[in-house]
């Protein structure tokens, strides 16, 4: 639940009595059925089934304290209230005091209130502790129920009663939203739309979740096309005008992990996408910002290239500075916006050249040609899709196939992605080595750049590479229907063999998924 700002776990678990069978499009709960669903855009959570024990365990997101924990239960009426506060303890260095409210209507509950450990599985795999925790047991509900959070007493009540009161409608809402959401598509792609709709944050879209609940420039950016394929223009228009504004010196972004990003490439890139659908004032202001982040970028250039820090780019877990494939190709992508409204920049041509020069070689005994990652670094990655996609005119079609086939060759996993780094690497890692990140771009495969480069390899020539457009697609919608958190399509992969891991629920690897069917869709038609 978010309230002001800052997202809260309530509901650590609800441990259903017996085995009960799941009702799904908003089907009656009758004969063990059992369903579970938020309310559309409020605080409230819905069970509909039998008898089950309620745990909590209240907190911020990302406190892991475990003293100075308080639960206050009281009935009032046909509403069983619990007020959560967390305390300052002496036995604790981290401090922070908060609280909130929880209101359950609907069932009757046997109130047990006693603490019990929770393991957590998922968690122990990717050694990311505490794996296992102390939780409230709050006690039985005796069927269906409503939670509803607030940060006060009253409104808490309100909520409750007056959802539980409409979970009917509710329930239509719900079911309506996702329907006009899904669009008649088919099930992997309506699990992506559904997925990157429910992202949304009050201002702009979460990275992921569970963990992932900050707008992140880079995610929101990559993002936005399929905001606007699934007719959400209103909130990509006020993601682009917000990071317009965010521009910094040297042309970089406003970071969150990191101070800043070096992709700010990707802002303009989007302006493009639905520059039609803004009014003259905002055009003034896209190219003004435009302009400024070229002339910005253009005064911090060194040997002629775009220059980043370790921590700038998406591979954000290595060592990555200097000058890198995709930053300058962002770069480049950003003049080519200049020329395309009619004010061509000298630096285009002069950029390209450079880029060429220090990027692209030569392949050993071949004739054929590949790109570097990095213009000192000759690992293989697989950054040159995103090339790719942000400038294409880089080099000529024979030139990208010569290079696709290259890296193809030294990243593809047979189940349907791409390793980020060449499988041959002393530094590759085949398995996800969980919250310890010597695997995340050291071997994983991550669905958002997997489903870039199956649309990348689709524009450049679909019948040659069909068999890996159609694995990416394939892996891809399997994870999403069958893996994870079901519907949702996760932040990664490892590279041995397809599983969902990381974040379960990844903006950018929806949003590139719907991309890309658009993409695979066009060509059909």
């Amino acid at each position: 639940m978010a309230h002001q700002g800052k997202v809260f776990r309530t509901i650590a678990a609800i441990e259903p009595k017996e085995r009960q069978n799941w009702a799904y499009g908003g089907q009656e709960v009758k004969a063990g059925a059992l369903s579970l669903f938020f309310a559309y855009r409020l605080p409230a959570f819905f069970y509909q089934g039998r008898e089950a024990d309620v745990l909590l365990d209240c907190r911020e997101i990302f406190d892991n304290r475990q003293w100075g924990r308080n639960y206050q239960v009281q009935k009032e009426k046909d509403v069983l209230l619990v007020r959560f506060e967390k305390r300052d303890d002496h036995r604790e260095v981290q401090k922070g005091e908060y609280s909130l409210w929880l209101a359950f209507a609907g069932a009757s509950f046997d109130v047990k209130e006693e603490w019990v450990e929770q393991k957590g599985m998922f968690d122990e795999a990717r050694q990311s502790p505490p794996s296992s925790r102390w939780v409230f047991r709050l006690g039985k509900a005796s069927g269906s129920f409503v939670m509803a959070s607030a940060q006060g007493r009253d409104d808490a009540v309100k909520l409750a009663k007056s959802a539980w009161q409409s979970r009917r409608r509710q329930e239509a809402e719900l079911r309506e939203w996702a329907q006009k959401q899904c669009g008649g598509s088919d099930a992997a792609l309506a699990c992506a739309r559904l997925s990157l709709a429910s992202l949304h944050g009050p201002e702009g879209l979460y990275a992921g979740l569970p963990w992932f609940c900050q707008r992140w420039a880079r995610d929101e950016l990559i993002s936005l096309r399929a905001l606007v394929l699934m007719g959400d223009a209103v909130l990509a228009k006020s993601i682009v005008l917000h990071h317009l504004s965010q521009i910094q010196p040297s042309g970089r972004l406003v970071g969150t992990m990191t101070r800043t990003i070096a992709d700010a490439g990707w802002l303009f890139v989007r302006l493009l996408d639905f520059w039609p659908k803004l009014s003259k004032r905002e055009r003034d202001f896209g190219i003004e910002r435009l302009e400024y982040f070229v002339s910005e970028s253009e005064r911090s250039l060194r040997g002629g290239l775009v220059m980043c820090n370790v921590d700038e780019t998406w591979m954000d877990s290595i060592l990555r500075g200097g000058a890198r494939i995709e930053i300058n190709a962002l770069l480049l992508a950003a003049l080519r916006v200049l020329r395309v409204l009619k004010k061509k920049h000298p630096l285009e041509q002069q950029l390209k050249a450079r880029v060429r020069e220090a990027f692209l070689r030569k392949q050993r005994g071949g004739k054929g040609v590949y790109l570097a990652d990095g213009a000192q670094d000759e690992t293989i990655r697989p950054n040159v899709f995103i090339a790719a996609y942000v400038y294409p005119e880089l080099l000529s079609k024979e030139e990208w196939i010569s290079v696709f086939d290259f890296t193809l060759g030294r990243l593809w996993c047979e189940w349907g992605g791409l390793a980020t780094i060449d499988r041959q690497d002393t530094g590759f890692v085949d398995a996800h080595s969980g919250e310890k990140p010597h695997s995340y771009h050291q071997g994983d495969s991550w669905f958002w750049i997997n489903n870039l480069a199956a649309l990348v390899l689709a524009r450049t020539d679909r019948k040659r590479y069909a068999k890996y457009i159609d694995a990416i697609v394939k892996a891809s919608a399997k994870e999403m229907r069958e893996m994870g958190a079901i519907g949702h399509h996760a932040e990664l992969s490892s590279a041995k063999e397809l599983r969902s891991e990381g974040a379960l629920a990844q903006s950018w690897s929806a949003a590139m998924f719907i991309e890309l069917c658009e993409e695979l869709a066009r060509k059909k038609s």
